[in-house]
């Protein structure tokens, strides 16, 4: 079986921008589609162990984005990178999981950061334009 592969890289870009409270928005709305999806989890029984199983329908990613989008003052880009990440999280964990390598703890986000979509940036030259 192949998975998707993702390039992860990271870029620090000099602004003038305080961003502080931005990042502290993107993590807190990171951990709230956590917490929101972790609630939605359905534990099965399943050769004598509880698998979890993560909501992915797309009434339900459609119904979370309304509910986020509701108190987010920032572009709406950013909640959808938002769920992307989370789910991303969460299905790491449910792996480690049933791995036995993982706790039945939610997890937390620990680090501010940020997931810029690729289409909304772009280099030439090896510099970001």
């Amino acid at each position: 079986m192949q998975r998707n592969s993702y390039r992860i890289v990271s870029y620090k870009v000099k602004h003038g921008y305080d961003v502080r409270d931005f990042l502290s928005s993107y993590k807190y709305l990171l951990q709230r589609v956590i917490d929101i999806i972790w609630d939605s989890i359905d534990w099965k029984k399943k050769k004598n162990r509880i698998i979890p199983i993560i909501p992915k329908s797309k009434e339900f990613k459609r119904n979370l984005r309304n509910q986020l989008l509701k108190d987010w003052n920032y572009a709406s880009h950013y909640v959808d990178s938002a769920i992307k990440t989370a789910y991303s999280i969460l299905n790491s964990w449910r792996r480690n999981y049933i791995k036995g390598k993982r706790s039945k703890n939610k997890p937390v986000v620990k680090r501010k950061f940020v997931r810029v979509k690729e289409t909304l940036y772009r280099f030439r030259d090896e510099k970001k334009s």
